[in-house]
Formats: structure tokens, sequence, C-alpha cells
């Protein structure tokens, strides 16, 4: 049976591997990834949503269909931390992460100015202005909540934060995207895992939090913290993406 390749790149440029890959190449049977995976979903789903699709496979009995999860490279290191570390194990982990930065490496992007990254965020939410009394009226209950929700003492993981300022603020702006512009700006960095935290300035000024991580080993069943905090932006950490986007937004509209 030909060895999957263990890191492709999908049609938008997005590394990942398989599970059927790791189950290969950490010498594990693939019906265990696939059940991790399933268990651990909500933590996995910290770096990204998790696909899947089904790939035909040869038997004697002639074609068969198999489920295979398609992982980021946080996903796949997060599935083989939970691994019990077989010299198998540990030399595929390695051998990922190399490939992972190999194809990285590879990609040629030029980077875009300030203004262009801002327009970028927010091209998608260019819409015309209504008559001065509509926007007033719709705008008044909505600066209300806003308000609420800057005050608030509670924080927004990356994709519920890109859910507030599109509902609130009429801003679009993915996740993945959200994310890259607050490490450009540089609020955030990236681990030598990708994994994100947050620059202690930030956490002293409260536009952020960072909470620690547990999860359950499925080999052993106990509890572990993970190395990388859960970074959550808070209601002023919001309220400053509002700043620094709504003045782009007002510039494209007009």
């Amino acid at each position: 049976m030909t060895s999957p390749t263990i890191v492709q790149r999908s049609s938008e440029g997005d590394l990942f591997t398989t599970s059927e890959a790791i189950a290969q190449g950490a010498d594990i049977q693939h019906k265990n990834v696939l059940e991790a995976v399933g268990k651990y979903t909500a933590q996995l789903e910290e770096f990204g949503g998790v696909a899947f699709e089904t790939r035909p496979f040869e038997t004697p009995g002639g074609t068969q269909q198999k489920r295979v999860a398609l992982l980021n490279e946080q996903q796949a290191t997060l599935i083989l931390t939970l691994a019990r570390n077989t010299e198998k194990v540990v030399a595929f982990k390695v051998a990922l992460v190399k490939e992972f930065d190999r194809l990285a490496r590879q990609q040629i992007d030029v980077p875009p100015s300030r203004e262009e990254r801002l327009a970028l965020a927010v091209i998608d939410a260019q819409k015309m202005l209504t008559e001065k009394d509509e926007q007033i009226a719709e705008l008044a209950p909505k600066a209300e909540a806003w308000d609420s929700i800057v005050g608030s003492s509670g924080s927004w993981s990356f994709n519920d934060a890109a859910k507030v300022l599109h509902e609130h603020q009429e801003i679009v702006i993915g996740e993945k995207r959200l994310f890259r512009l607050l490490v450009e700006l540089g609020y955030l960095y990236r681990d030598a895992k990708g994994r994100p935290h947050v620059y202690q300035r930030c956490l002293e000024q409260g536009l952020f939090v960072a909470k620690a991580r547990t999860f359950r080993d499925f080999e052993t069943g106990e509890m572990r913290v993970s190395s990388a905090p859960q970074v959550r932006i808070t209601g002023k950490g919001l309220d400053m993406l509002r700043q620094l986007l709504a003045p782009a937004q007002k510039e494209l509209a007009s």
C-alpha cells in the first residue's frame, strides 16, 4: 500500500496532514486516531475547524470508502501528544514538524502594507450609508449593546470575537485573518509550534486574557495541562479592534 504524503497543501494554500498519514507514520491504527479526533474535537477546534473527507481504497472484495480527518499542524501535534511516546511516534513527530516547516518556507508571500491589511480585513463589509436619521435610529441600540459588551468581564475566542464584530459593528473578518492581523500588529506571537501567545504588556492593558487549558490523556486517563494557554479577547480588546477596523471600513464605504 502506498504511504500517504505526510503534509499536503490545500487549494487555498493551507498546509495540513491527515489522520491516515499520522496512523501510518506513527504506527497507530487509523481507527484509534479517528477516535481521538472525535473525542477531543473541542480541544482541536481551538486551532481551527476539523475537516473530514471520504477516500476510496482497494480491498480484495473491491473498492471501499474510508473517512479521513484533515488536520493542521497544531491539531496534528495535539493528537500525537496524546499518543504513547514509542520510538516510532517520536520519530514521526520530528518528521512531521520538519515537513510543515519546509513547506511553510516555500510559500512566497509578499507582505501587504498596513493599509492593505486593514482594507482586506473589512473589504467584505462595505455597505452604503442610508439616510442620516435612519442610520442614527439603527446605530443607537447597537451602541448601547456594544457598551455593555465592552464593559463586561467576559472574554471571547478569536472565532467568537469575529462574530461579535460582525454582529455589532458590521465588520466582517474571519477567525484566521483576525489572528494574523493581531500577530502582524504586534499584539500576539506564535511559539515554535505555531501556537498563539499574547505579549505581557497586552495582558496588563486588559486587552486579552490567557487561560490554562487541560485535556485528558486518552492513554492514561490523566488530566494534563497544555503548554500553550488559551488566548481570549476581552471586551476592551474588542473595542480596540473596533477602533482599529471601523475607520478603514468608513473610508472604503465613502
